[in-house]
C-alpha cells in the first residue's frame, strides 16, 4: 500500500492537470474561432480538427479520473443481494474482470495504433500522423487497468464491515 499510493497521487496529479489544461486550451481556441469567423470570416485551419482531438483526450482521461473516485458505470446487481460476507469477493471478482477487460482494450487498442502508424496517414490540418492523436486509446486503457488494479487492492486490504 505504501507504493501504491504515492503512484495513485501521481497519476491523479498528471490526470487532473492535463484534463484542466486541455479545458483551458479549448474553451480560449473555441472562443478565438467564434471571434475571428464572426467579425473577420476567417478562421485557424487546424482549430476544429485539434479541438476534436482534445475532446476525445479530455473525455478519455476524465474516465480515468471517475474510475479512481469509483463513479464509473457498473451495473452491479448481486451486491445488493449478497450476504454480507461475500460482498468483498463479488467485488474482488468484479473488479479482476474489470482489469482483464481493461487489459484486452488496451492490448487491442495498442494494434490498432500500430494498424494506423503502418497506414502513415496524416492531419493535414495539424501536420501530425493520425496515430500520434489515437494514442489516447491505449494510454487510457492501461490507465483504467491500474486504477482497477490499485482499487482491487484496497478492497483486499480493506476490513470486514
Amino acid at each position: 500500500m505504501r507504493l501504491i499510493r504515492p503512484v495513485d497521487r501521481v497519476l491523479s496529479y498528471l490526470e487532473e492537470g492535463f484534463v484542466a489544461l486541455a479545458l483551458a486550451v479549448m474553451v480560449i481556441l473555441a472562443f478565438i474561432q467564434v471571434i475571428m469567423r464572426d467579425f473577420f470570416s476567417i478562421g485557424l485551419v487546424w482549430a476544429d480538427e485539434l479541438l476534436r482531438h482534445l475532446v476525445l483526450w479530455t473525455g478519455f482521461i476524465a474516465g480515468s479520473m471517475v474510475t479512481k473516485q469509483g463513479r464509473h458505470i457498473a451495473i452491479d446487481v448481486m451486491s445488493r443481494t449478497l450476504p454480507k460476507n461475500m460482498r468483498k469477493w463479488n467485488e474482488m471478482i468484479l473488479t479482476a474482470g474489470a482489469i482483464l477487460f481493461s487489459a484486452f482494450l488496451f492490448k487491442t487498442s495498442l494494434h490498432f495504433v500500430a494498424v494506423e502508424k503502418e497506414y502513415g496517414q496524416m492531419s493535414a490540418p495539424l501536420h501530425t500522423p493520425l496515430w500520434i492523436m489515437e494514442l489516447v486509446f491505449p494510454i487510457t486503457f492501461a490507465l483504467l487497468a491500474i486504477r482497477f488494479t490499485i482499487k482491487l487492492v484496497e478492497i483486499y486490504y480493506r476490513k470486514e464491515e
